[in-house]
């Protein structure tokens, strides 16, 4: 007779199985002989057709006392000795585990699953991704009670207003708006924690600003040794020019200023022109204060001052358009209801931007005087706006309250094209100047000053790159030229610079990296309650830059070529900005009070 062995539990060594005697194989067949006599007498199971058949399972057999006994002798060995040839004893059915159905590799239905309701519910509507426990998909709910990846809602929200012009949940519609997200921290959620990772992010971050910061100190560094060792080789010449006189027995003073003369440095300072401030009109523009920006423009033969409405039935803030040739106001247009903090132009597309620290930024067109497009700076306040010229001219660049810069287009003013937020200061974007593409930069960029930092943005590859200029703080405000490639900076008082400044200088580049160039400084007074902004003024081959001293209440002329100061003037009202003015009848300097305006004549004689 063949017998089979069945290892239920380990594999026995094959010692163990040889050590089963014949004798024991004969007892427990008589024990299967009895136990089958037995089951002859129960009654047959009867198979129904409700449960699907099963294939049976070959279980430990009941055996009697003696065949207890022997498995009693055997129990190291785990192993039972089955007859095959007999009939195996009638057993209750026994729905199998998917576990033993595996080993044994009978079929079983599989139970359907509950993921796809586990799942619903546990990741984003929008992208189908799991939420996060941090970071940009953090888990948000808006005011109806979805539940949404917060990057995913703030994208869906802005993309239902350019289409739609209404922000609505994706899910039951109903209006929504950015100051609806709310972050929720649920008990029980399938979230994957990325803390690490964004830790490492933010590690990374910080090295890369901390690399930056040393390419940007060693650039600074180079160019103060260059500038250094001009001075040194220009100090060499004059020492070897004087050893020179000295050695040939002259040292007197006609021969020293002969030889100086013919050198040209010194006579090129005497052929230049001198200029005078004269005062040529002082007008009134308002009765009520508040007047604070003074803008020119040249193309539309235009001078826009801002001003506080003197209308009731429109309370709030405006621009002055005056004429230049006679300097009379003109026509007034109402803009917001906030203070006006700022006014670009756009020459080539005749628009005119303004920025009143309120959430949203407007354009309007100089020829009808009507407000052409409004844009959303993520309702945040607006502080500063520029446009941008040449082939950018649909450029438009806001800067917020927290440092946040924003670039627009003005044909689509529903869409942010570009967003940089500040990293690690936070003041607010006082102004924004586009620089035009030339020499150093092929593409162009935007200065950006904030209350303590200036960067600056240059394009490359239609993408800004900022790096922060070796400018110290704190500022008061920014003024580019175009025509002379020059930066005039107002820096307030401080700890380290007890009086206030006014930088004037140029942006060049060392080993790849924008800097700062300094040409002057100029000191001014050690009291600036007030933020005023002086401005620059280029006369023929020469610059002035005028500025208000507030401690002496002076209107101050520099000269930037004689390095020194060539005029001061009283006035008796804080001046807060001063624009120049090129006519065809001559240069003039509008000065702008609280509510006054005062126009000064530029003369130029030689001597």
């Amino acid at each position: 007779m063949e017998v089979l062995n069945y290892i239920f539990d380990d594999q026995m060594p094959e010692e163990d199985t040889e050590s089963v005697s014949d004798a024991d194989v004969e007892a427990v067949e008589s024990v299967d002989d009895e136990s089958n006599a037995e089951a002859e007498e129960q009654p047959a199971p009867v198979e129904t057709d409700d449960e699907p058949e099963e294939v049976p399972i070959v279980e430990r057999p009941t055996t009697s006392h003696q065949a207890q006994q022997l498995q009693q002798q055997h129990q190291p060995l785990t192993e039972e000795v089955v007859n095959l040839s007999t009939p195996s004893p009638p057993k209750k059915r026994k729905r199998l585990s998917p576990a033993a159905s595996h080993e044994t590799g009978t079929p079983v239905a599989k139970a359907p699953s509950n993921d796809d309701d586990e799942d619903d519910g546990m990741t984003c509507p929008i992208c189908l991704e799991s939420w996060e426990m941090s970071g940009d998909h953090r888990l948000v709910s808006l005011k109806c009670g979805h539940l949404f990846g917060e990057s995913c809602i703030r994208r869906w929200l802005t993309e239902s207003q350019r289409q739609s012009a209404v922000k609505v949940c994706p899910q039951c519609k109903t209006k929504a708006a950015n100051r609806d997200i709310r972050c929720l921290y649920a008990k029980r959620l399938r979230a994957i924690d990325r803390t690490e990772e964004h830790g490492m992010r933010r590690d990374l971050e910080a090295e890369r600003r901390r690399s930056q910061s040393l390419t940007t100190e060693l650039a600074t560094v180079k160019m103060a040794l260059s500038m250094t060792a001009n001075k040194l080789n220009a100090l060499q010449l004059d020492y070897d020019r004087l050893r020179q006189v000295v050695r040939s027995g002259g040292g007197g003073r006609g021969a020293f200023a002969d030889d100086i003369d013919s050198g040209g440095s010194l006579k090129q300072l005497n052929q230049l022109a001198s200029h005078r401030l004269y005062m040529e009109k002082n007008f009134e523009i308002t009765r009520e204060p508040g007047c604070r920006v003074l803008l020119y423009s040249a193309a539309h033969s235009t001078l826009i001052a801002s001003q506080k409405s003197a209308q009731n039935l429109f309370p709030g803030y405006g621009v002055r358009f005056i004429d230049p040739p006679s300097f009379k106001p003109l026509h007034f247009l109402h803009t917001s209801a906030q203070l006006v903090r700022d006014i670009g132009f756009s020459e080539s597309q005749h628009l005119l931007t303004v920025a009143s620290r309120e959430a949203r930024l407007k354009t309007f067109d100089i020829r009808t005087r009507l407000c052409s497009s409004v844009f959303s700076a993520n309702d945040k306040q607006v502080w500063s706006c520029a446009l941008d010229r040449n082939e950018r001219e649909h450029f438009l660049y806001a800067g917020d309250l927290r440092g946040g810069v924003y670039v627009f287009d003005v044909r689509f003013p529903e869409t942010i094209l570009s967003e940089f937020q500040a990293d690690d200061n936070f003041s607010p974007v006082i102004n924004i100047a586009s620089v035009p593409a030339g020499k150093v930069f092929s593409n162009g960029g935007f200065l950006v000053c904030q209350l303590s930092v200036v960067k600056f943005y240059e394009y490359a590859n239609d993408t800004a790159v900022a790096t922060r200029l070796n400018v110290d703080g704190p500022f008061l405000s920014m003024q580019y030229d175009a025509v002379q490639d020059t930066v005039l900076f107002s820096s307030r008082s401080n700890a380290q610079y007890p009086q206030s400044r006014f930088i004037l200088g140029q942006l060049d580049k060392i080993d790849g990296v924008p800097v700062f160039k300094v040409k002057t400084t100029i000191f001014g007074s050690p009291a600036t309650p007030f933020m005023t902004r002086p401005t620059q003024l280029g006369v023929e081959d020469n610059t002035l830059v005028v500025g208000y001293l507030q401690d002496n209440k002076q209107l101050m002329m520099y000269d930037v070529r004689r390095e020194e100061r060539i005029q001061t003037m009283p006035v008796n009202e804080v001046i807060y900005d001063i624009c120049p003015v090129n006519t065809s009848t001559g240069t003039y300097l509008a000065a702008l009070t609280d509510n006054k305006c005062r126009i000064y004549k530029v003369n130029s004689s030689r001597n």
